[in-house]
């Protein structure tokens, strides 16, 4: 089969969706598929080399910070020079399926779909102007986002949802109610997602060591484990928590943590490779994870493949993948009461820390390996065909 991937973001080390297609783009070069991606060059990004994978990188060179969406100029440069590329490709490579990612990429490919009849299918993953009816104040509210976001960011995301595609790809059951809810008219295929094959790592675990991986946006709530640790400190002086990720509530964040004088308890590493992220996780507790909106969660899954138990906001889909008092906890998103509460709990149960990290590592074995992932991704090509 021939796939022609569009995304303006292609990464095996930064951003959930932005990962998650690399995986499938891997997971299909290593099944002899030919793959074509049209991507933004990352800086600082390292890309795959494989014979089946070709990567077209087309105008502007983009810098990740931490989640923010490309300029508006820097979407219509992806959007003219990704569909000039795309025209070649296709008409030189006889390809089978256009699979895009959300945005001006499904854009793309919408208009690529309708110029040579192919099979277009666009990944969606969250639809934001779900997460609250602030959710948009919110975001242009944060350093470095352009005001004009608050207007353009819904009206896009209904504009994804009329684009020229045969189905959407979604990865929870949370998302696919929200395409649904939001006006989704095509197919949905509910794909659970998967990560790249990882080894648990031979560390020791501090108990009294908690870590965060993820964008440092507001819908993450990093605050409130802030203010858990604070309240924690007052009965364990050596409560450490690791903040891995970076963003524009960076400084709001750090400015948090001095105003709190818990310089000593917080430790902010901002991006990290893969391998040490991989090892901070398997050194710590547990994993936290408090956003307010998510599509799925990836990070979950490593905590998982390290052993580690999660503690997770009571929101879809986390709350539908971890099961609590199994493979973590499901607390209130805003009490940092409870946050605080099953912290402690863990920091003076290590045991049962461990015993629910092997539960997550069964989970991640049997409902989120790579065979079961390619073989769904297989199904919804052909079954498009």
């Amino acid at each position: 089969m021939r796939i022609l991937f569009l995304s303006q973001f292609f990464s095996s080390t930064r951003g959930g969706g932005e990962h998650l297609f690399y995986v499938i783009v891997k997971k299909l070069a290593e099944n002899n598929h030919q793959v074509w991606v049209i991507t933004n060059k990352i800086e600082d990004e390292n890309y795959p080399v494989n014979k089946n994978i070709q990567i077209v990188f087309v105008p502007p060179v983009l810098k990740y910070q931490g989640g923010l969406p490309p300029s508006i100029k820097d979407n219509v440069q992806y959007f003219i020079n990704a569909l000039r590329e795309g025209k070649k490709i296709i008409g030189k490579n006889d390809i089978d399926v256009i699979h895009s990612n959300n945005f001006t990429p499904a854009f793309v490919g919408g208009i690529l779909s309708f110029l040579t009849s192919r099979v277009h299918i666009t990944s969606v993953w969250d639809i934001f102007t779900l997460c609250g009816c602030d959710y948009w104040k919110k975001w242009v509210s944060q350093t470095g986002v352009s005001k004009i976001n608050q207007f353009i960011g819904p009206v896009f995301e209904k504009w994804v949802l009329k684009t020229k595609c045969h189905a959407f790809h979604t990865i929870s059951n949370a998302s696919n109610n929200d395409l649904v809810k939001f006006g989704a008219k095509k197919p949905i295929y509910i794909i659970p997602p998967s990560i790249e094959e990882i080894q648990k790592m031979k560390t020791i675990q501090n108990d009294k060591q908690f870590i965060y991986v993820g964008r440092l946006v507001f819908y993450k709530n990093v605050e409130i484990l802030i203010k858990a640790i604070n309240i924690v400190k007052k009965q364990e002086k050596q409560i450490k928590l690791i903040i891995v990720g970076g963003g524009p509530q960076l400084k709001k964040i750090k400015d948090m943590v001095k105003k709190l004088h818990l310089e000593d308890n917080i430790t902010i590493k901002g991006y990290v490779s893969s391998e040490e992220k991989i090892k901070l996780i398997s050194q710590s507790n547990a994993m936290l994870f408090p956003s307010v909106c998510e599509g799925f969660g990836l990070v979950i899954l490593e905590a998982f493949s390290q052993n580690k138990p999660v503690i997770v906001s009571n929101i879809p889909p986390m709350s539908d993948t971890i099961n609590h008092n199994e493979t973590g906890f499901v607390l209130n998103s805003n009490d940092e009461n409870a946050w605080a509460e099953y912290i402690l709990r863990l920091t003076r149960n290590p045991h049962d820390s461990k015993q629910m990290g092997i539960k997550g590592n069964k989970v991640l074995k049997e409902k989120y390996n790579q065979k079961k992932f390619y073989q769904n991704i297989i199904n919804m090509y052909e079954s498009m065909l």
